[in-house]
């Protein structure tokens, strides 16, 4: 049997390894939709995410292998990457939509599969450019400004005091117009806000003070920078 490297790029659940061209890991309650998630994608033409390959012997996830880099922490990108993130986050709820295509699931807001941690951290890199997600794992349908309210949060690094605000929402304008040229940004900071509180709250219920501080210096730099007065001038 080919040898198990462990991968420890990005922010690495533990038990991760990879095994030649796949990555093994331990199933999760979610891994039948995962797999299912990620089989709908090969048929709607999606290529930026791994591929299933069912079980290993030990019960493991198996999962096809990306080449290139995972962050292993937030950073600073351009906008040029920001913009390709932001339209790689689109095709891939696009190809999503049809898997959650009936009148009850629209009738419960359900648009698309949310990956549900859209950060850097869960992109793959090549040539220093957004170029596949990976980590599925958290996968549910919800609506599409679920994602993008993270992924806005998380890609910006709003919360950032060496970022200057006036800046930050320039950028966060570029991020949210190549998603969606017409989106309306007032809703998406409701999102940014609402992830930022239920990340908070999951840090105070786990017990992780440095999550729980996190989100809350996160959340506090947002309500006081992008919303009420402030947000006026997204627009």
């Amino acid at each position: 049997m080919e040898s198990e490297i462990p991968l420890n790029g990005g922010r690495v659940s533990q038990g991760v390894v990879r095994v030649g061209e796949t990555v093994r890991r331990p199933p999760t309650f979610n891994s039948p939709f995962v797999h299912k998630l990620l089989q709908h994608l090969v048929v709607a033409g999606f290529d930026a995410a791994p591929r299933s390959r069912g079980y290993d012997e030990f019960g493991r996830d198996v999962f096809s292998y990306i080449e290139g880099e995972v962050p292993r922490d937030l950073s600073w990108h351009g906008d040029d990457v920001l913009i390709e993130a932001a339209r790689l986050i689109r095709r891939y709820h696009d190809a999503t939509e049809s898997l959650v295509a009936s009148p009850s699931a629209r009738a419960a807001g359900l648009e698309v599969v949310c990956h549900n941690d859209l950060s850097p951290c869960n992109f793959v890199f090549r040539a220093g450019r957004p170029a596949a997600l990976i980590d599925f794992d958290t996968a549910s349908p919800g609506p599409r400004l679920h994602d993008l309210g993270y992924a806005a949060w998380a890609w910006l690094d709003l919360g950032d005091d060496d970022i200057e605000p006036d800046l930050q929402r320039r950028r966060l304008i570029t991020f949210c117009k190549a998603y969606d040229p017409d989106v309306d940004l007032t809703p998406v900071v409701d999102f940014i806000l609402l992830r930022q509180r239920i990340l908070a709250a999951q840090g105070r219920r786990i017990g992780d003070a440095a999550m729980e501080r996190w989100a809350t210096g996160c959340l506090e730099w947002t309500l006081k920078h992008l919303h009420n007065g402030e947000f006026g001038a997204l627009e």
